[in-house]
């Protein structure tokens, strides 16, 4: 990956400082046309808080320049689609990792999901964002690697100094979960293969600082339509997923596929932002949100949060939070890109329908 940055002719240092030009000369306000408004959302975090909002606080305001992130030139390693995302800050840099095709047709094929790699956009604000050069950051395997079939899902959780990134990797029936690491974000090692389950998807790890336990959530295919799932870890690679435990959101309607589990953990519990889904293209699915004491009982606080898929929260402020997602309609889709929502308020203002 260092020789593909050296080839780019483009630097980390250089990197860095381009995002931070290009959000200094493109910094730009909800509703604004011109610099920065202030009393906005961005108004206020450029000039260091963000006292005020939308006019409509308390709900999830789509970003009006959206998408923030769209798929590559035609030729480039990320032109086909973008897909699932994870986001974490580092110091004071944002960093995004992300799924893309190579190639995306119109309908399934399996020589287009085998060119999914791991991508790395960095942002000083959450909202402005430069594609790593080094890109994909995490490319599929080669030869007789276990992913070889393609590197999918990332789910990153930055701590001590390290980026630790638990993904997925092949095609089904030989889905399964692996592990990597890096010092600098960019430069991922990987350690190996996980899972052997053969149909999974969509997994996000949360380390809970109480337990020190991790756990892990995810979607199996081999027990749909009720394949969420949760398998717990003393350490950051032995799950055990003999004894996962399936995950049902008290509240829901059943039988129907909850997926796209999103967790972590604030205001002194733990929170979900889960999806509804149908296929194909997962159009007309609803993100909603859950809520849970122990991580493994749940309950449905608002099942219509926003028309998406994918949806990945972050928490900026007490009071801020960014939800990237895909746009309705395009799970898996050519042209798919990520998008932007704020929210200005409390979580608990979105425990309403």
């Amino acid at each position: 990956m260092r020789e593909n940055l050296k080839r780019s002719g483009v630097s980390r240092r250089k990197f860095l400082s381009t995002s931070v030009e290009a959000v200094a000369v493109g910094f730009a306000a909800f509703g604004g046309s011109g610099g920065i408004v202030p009393g906005t959302i961005v108004g206020n975090i450029a000039a260091g808080h963000a006292a005020a909002g939308p006019a409509s606080p308390g709900r999830w305001q789509v970003y009006p320049h959206n998408p923030i992130l769209a798929p590559g030139q035609p030729g480039s390693w990320d032109s086909g689609a973008l897909g699932t995302m994870t986001t974490v800050k580092a110091g004071n840099v944002y960093h995004m990792y992300y799924e893309a095709w190579g190639r995306r047709g119109k309908a399934y094929s399996d020589s287009d999901y085998s060119t999914l790699q791991i991508g790395h956009a960095i942002s000083q604000d959450g909202i402005h964002w430069t594609k790593d050069p080094a890109n994909p950051v995490l490319p599929h395997g080669t030869g007789s690697d276990w992913d070889r079939d393609g590197t999918w899902d990332p789910s990153v959780i930055y701590e001590d100094g390290l980026f630790q990134m638990w993904y997925g990797g092949g095609l089904d029936p030989h889905c399964d979960w692996g592990y990597a690491t890096s010092n600098d974000g960019v430069h991922f090692v990987k350690h190996g293969q996980l899972s052997h389950l053969g149909r999974v998807e969509d997994d996000h790890v949360v380390h809970d600082p109480s337990s020190g336990r991790y756990f892990m959530y995810y979607w199996n295919r081999a027990h749909e339509p009720y394949g969420l799932f949760c398998t717990v870890s003393p350490n950051e690679i032995d799950f055990d997923f003999p004894r996962a435990r399936p995950i049902h959101i008290n509240g829901l309607p059943y039988p129907a596929m909850y997926k796209f589990p999103d967790v972590f953990q604030d205001g002194g519990r733990w929170n979900m932002y889960f999806g509804s889904f149908v296929r194909p293209a997962c159009r007309g699915c609803w993100t909603g949100y859950a809520t849970s004491q122990d991580g493994l009982h749940w309950q449905v606080q608002n099942p219509h949060v926003m028309l998406c898929h994918d949806a990945s929260v972050l928490k900026v402020t007490d009071n801020l939070y960014f939800l990237y997602f895909g746009p309705d309609g395009y799970f898996d889709q050519k042209g798919c890109d990520i998008r932007l929502a704020v929210l200005n308020g409390s979580l608990n203002d979105l425990s309403r329908d």
